[in-house]
């Protein structure tokens, strides 16, 4: 197959819904499919690339404004117009929101089939996480799009996502959850020396080493987590990796609270001294209000460390002998002070790797393509 992926972001960046397309298209590309992506153009990227035998084409830029990215959305249908003129495509896959309506509406016209991957929806949760104003405008941003959008298919990395959204849209849903690369957590899993990342963190023997992963931002609720970490009977020593708005308020309640020297933030850190780091913790902890389904969990799990995480989105669709999930924060102490300890479990290495899932996917666009000819 000839595949066209758009998205907003793509390859250089590497997070979240970013990094499962990145992993899906060079593992769909390994098996023998040609791969197109579209995307936007930063500062440090070029206009076309190629990456892995993955093209990548970034004809401009987004933004982070609301009209910024409709500019980009417009334009975008223009350019895929005659994109689409010069290259033989046999299906599209659309991250969602912003290329939704312009990408579905010109796969239509084309008579191209299109997979719409919906890797954030938080629908009326955006409630509890943003202002009344902002959170009824994504609310509504959400449903729309899912709703007017002229997809084959709506696929979603979680059930419980897929459930929530089941009343906003009206193609098919399929469920596919995120892939984790298992040869390369096995790689830095071998790799790693643990007593050398904590002497490095200056985490000493005799504390618990706990490590968050993620944007600093309020769905994370990382002032939870510290707030409830002063309580902790056990020494310990929290590492943070990761940036966002929230940064000054966790750093002012650390202080507060007289946790400088337990609490440790790190800031943006590239992927592979994440993964180091994940491999060489004791536990880690994620205590968000609202996830989808976060790889960095399926990323600690596969390299044996346990995990506490909320029990929110489709974290407890998550099967492994090392994941403990809490109903509030106020269970992190208990948890953590009644000990913890890695317990020998493959389920997450046989039922996220990447070929496993990659398949799946390969599997529902070839379906997509034998039905539109």
């Amino acid at each position: 197959m000839n595949i066209l992926v758009v998205s907003e972001y793509f390859y250089p960046r590497l997070a979240g819904a970013e990094l499962v397309l990145w992993e899906l298209c060079t593992a769909l590309m390994k098996k023998g499919h040609k791969i197109y992506a579209v995307t936007s153009k930063t500062d440090d990227t070029i206009e076309y690339d190629v990456i892995e035998e993955v093209e990548i084409y970034r004809p401009f830029v987004t933004g982070r404004s609301s009209l910024t990215r409709l500019v980009f959305a417009f334009k975008l249908y223009f350019y895929l117009k005659q994109f689409l003129k010069l290259k033989s495509v046999d299906v599209i896959y659309n991250l969602a929101y912003i290329p939704t309506l312009p990408v579905t509406y010109l796969a239509v016209k084309k008579g191209i089939p299109v997979v719409t991957g919906v890797h954030s929806f938080v629908g009326a949760g955006w409630f509890s996480l943003i202002n009344p104003i902002s959170a009824a405008i994504n609310c509504l941003l959400e449903m729309f799009i899912l709703r007017f959008g002229r997809h084959n298919a709506l696929q979603f990395p979680s059930l419980n996502s897929r459930m929530i959204a089941a009343p906003y849209f009206r193609a098919a849903g399929v469920t596919i959850y995120n892939p984790i690369a298992i040869d390369e957590m096995e790689r830095i899993k071998q790799q790693t020396s643990g007593p050398q990342v904590r002497e490095s963190l200056g985490v000493s023997r005799e504390d618990l080493f706990l490590l968050f992963v993620g944007s600093l931002i309020p769905a994370k609720n990382v002032t939870g987590l510290v707030t409830c970490l002063r309580h902790l009977k056990k020494n310990f020593k929290l590492v943070i990796i990761g940036e966002g708005p929230e940064r000054k308020k966790i750093g002012q309640l650390v202080t507060g609270y007289g946790l400088n020297g337990k609490v440790m933030m790190l800031g943006q850190k590239p992927r592979q001294e994440t993964l180091t780091t994940i491999a060489a913790c004791d536990v880690l902890i994620l205590p968000s209000k609202s996830e989808q389904f976060p790889n960095v969990v399926l990323e600690g799990l596969a390299m044996g460390r346990p995990v506490v995480a909320t029990k929110v989105g489709g974290i407890p669709e998550i099967k492994s002998a090392n994941l403990h999930l809490i109903d509030n924060l106020e269970e992190i102490c208990q948890v953590l002070d009644s000990g913890i300890k890695a317990q020998e479990d493959d389920s997450v290495v046989e039922e996220y790797s990447l070929d496993r899932v990659a398949g799946e996917y390969e599997r529902l666009l070839q379906g997509l393509v034998k039905v539109g000819r």
